[in-house]
């Protein structure tokens, strides 16, 4: 008796994965998965646990990214005019031009060093 209540929440829980995932663009998920994967294995010299929060910035920020990086015109061409590229190009930079802005603001305000004049 338990096999068709087991076959009923299998199949409710397909659909509602389904529901979820119907509005996922497939290739700039995987465009941004491929841009943190290469950002993830490249910063060896970082804490793991720091590389994983990174690793996932990385992801949904480079996913969430790919429709205005998409939008982006060079001498009136669009580069980036697919959103699997789009994605992969935000998801390389996002981590890294966010570390760079922190950096770049720890030495203005005089925490980070520099010259003694």
């Amino acid at each position: 008796m338990s096999e068709p209540s087991g076959v009923v929440v299998a199949g409710a829980v397909g659909v509602g994965m389904a529901g979820v995932l119907s509005g996922v663009n497939g290739e700039a998920a995987v465009g941004a998965l491929f841009g943190a994967l290469i950002y993830f294995t490249t910063t060896a010299e970082l804490p793991l646990l720091r590389r994983v929060f990174f690793f996932v910035a990385s992801f949904v920020m480079g996913y969430m990214f790919a429709p205005a990086i998409g939008e982006i015109e060079v001498m009136g061409a669009r580069p980036f005019a697919f959103p699997g590229p789009a994605a992969f190009g935000a998801s390389l930079l996002v981590v890294t031009i966010s570390l760079a802005a922190i950096n770049r603001r720890g030495l203005a305000d005089g925490k980070g060093g520099g010259n003694d004049g």
